[in-house]
């Protein structure tokens, strides 16, 4: 069995919009780590890096983090397959509900059933998958 199969791939779907907030939250926070000077030494230049030792192992053990590690590949899976997605009842599906919508609001903007849409996403996820299309035929004839 591997990692990414149809429901873990539909389930990264589901929380792509919402993982993608926590990432960003979390990066602007880590940035603004020892920053915060006032006086003189506001004004002086400071290095590239974080002398702080405190402010250091935070950032490692925010960059050694597993839950973040494996949110980050989830999601980088996603999105260096979605380009397999050609066509495009199925590509403004996957694309309206990478942003937040829920199924039943993408039935409404496009006018299908919340059924049709369950069951394209489910296509969209046997597509990034790799799987050959349902309505594909096997040309070669071989038995």
């Amino acid at each position: 069995m591997t990692y990414y199969d149809i429901p873990k791939i539909l389930e990264i779907i589901r929380m792509y919009h919402i993982n993608k907030q926590n990432i960003k939250e979390n990066t602007r926070q880590i940035r603004s780590v020892g920053v915060g000077q006032y006086g003189i030494e506001a004004t002086l230049p400071r290095g590239n890096t974080t002398s702080d030792s405190t402010a250091t192992e935070g950032i490692r053990l925010y960059e050694n983090n597993k839950y973040f590690k494996q949110v980050q590949t989830d999601m980088k899976y996603i999105e260096d397959r979605w380009d397999r997605v050609t066509d495009e009842k199925e590509a403004q599906v996957l694309a309206l509900r990478l942003i937040g919508n829920t199924e039943t609001d993408i039935a409404y903007i496009l006018g299908l059933h919340r059924s049709s849409v369950y069951r394209i996403l489910d296509s969209v996820a046997k597509t990034i998958k790799g799987y050959p299309q349902d309505s594909a035929t096997n040309g070669t004839n071989f038995i």
